[in-house]
């Protein structure tokens, strides 16, 4: 009895000190690679059974955890252009947004102005409200982008990364030989590498999902644009009657310009046009006179 105790003893601790050199086996890049593999699968196994089971109510957390990037874009007309961009300033400095880009281009009557206006998400409708108010929307457009799924995995592969870092530097305090501290050095440099690009990624992230982008167009015209009120066709029709006045009175402006910027061109021709009509009038009386006093002279030889 005793023999075979001891030989089931021997027979355990073999395979441990077996076990023990297996796994203490292969390069340094092996073990840190394994163990921050290991730790990915961990966090990826919890989150299957997490969701398999619903008990823990991964529905509401992925809503909970939404990530929006929350864009608009607004078509604008303006009579008063100057006081339109004025007013979009004042707007944006009230709701704590700024400007990422805005320019205007074109002449005193036809300008025209683009911006880019990044606004804080909890701002977001209030804004748009605001500007609507404040100026003559033609058209408006809004669009919502969920990147909670893209941030969670870059979470997800940072902190492996990191993981695996740390990683890397234990082994190089433990490193003896020249070929390890070489590799390890190297391995640690693209883990770096990685973990800063990663990092910059979740702050784009952020910056995206934290402030609202809006689009915005304005342009100077004349006339406001009919929009309709409605999609029925009595609004249809009254959103045409409107635009067609609105051509009208546009045509009619334009040729009263049009008259008013020639005006010079317009007192030369009319001028040629008196001394022209003067000239044929004495010719016509001259050729009058002479068919006169020839048909009298043929009167008098008869």
């Amino acid at each position: 009895m005793k023999k075979r105790l001891l030989c089931l003893a021997m027979t355990l601790i073999l395979l441990i000190a077996a076990t023990a050199c297996g796994s203490s086996g292969g390069s340094p890049m092996e073990v840190a690679d394994s163990a921050a593999s290991s730790a990915d699968t961990g966090w990826t196994e919890t989150a299957k059974q997490d969701a398999a089971s619903g008990t823990n109510g991964a529905l509401s957390a992925v809503r909970a955890n939404a990530k929006l990037i929350l864009r608009a874009e607004l078509m604008l007309e303006s009579q008063e252009f100057t006081k339109t961009s004025e007013s979009i300033d004042t707007l944006t400095a009230q709701y704590g947004g700024y400007f990422e880009q805005n320019g205007v281009s074109g002449d005193v009557g036809n300008r025209y102005a683009d911006y880019t206006v990044r606004v804080p998400q909890a701002k977001f409708e209030e804004f748009l409200s605001a500007v609507g108010e404040q100026c003559h929307v033609v058209s408006k457009s809004q669009s919502a982008e969920d990147i909670a799924d893209q941030y969670t995995d870059v979470e997800t592969r940072l902190a492996t990364l990191r993981t695996k870092h740390e990683r890397l530097l234990a082994l190089l305090d433990k490193a003896a030989t020249m070929e390890d501290i070489i590799s390890l050095e190297t391995a640690l440099s693209d883990t770096e590498y990685q973990i800063e690009s990663l990092t910059g990624q979740l702050r784009s992230y952020d910056s995206l999902v934290d402030f609202a982008t809006v689009q915005l167009s304005v342009r100077e015209v004349q006339a406001l644009s009919a929009t309709a009120e409605g999609n029925s066709f009595g609004a249809q029709v009254r959103q045409a009657a409107a635009s067609g006045l609105n051509g009208l009175t546009a045509f009619c402006r334009g040729l009263v310009l049009t008259v008013v910027t020639i005006w010079p061109l317009l007192l030369v021709l009319g001028g040629a046009g008196a001394a022209a009509w003067q000239i044929l009038k004495y010719r016509r009386r001259k050729q009058a006179e002479q068919d006169a006093a020839l048909q009298q002279k043929n009167t008098d030889e008869k």
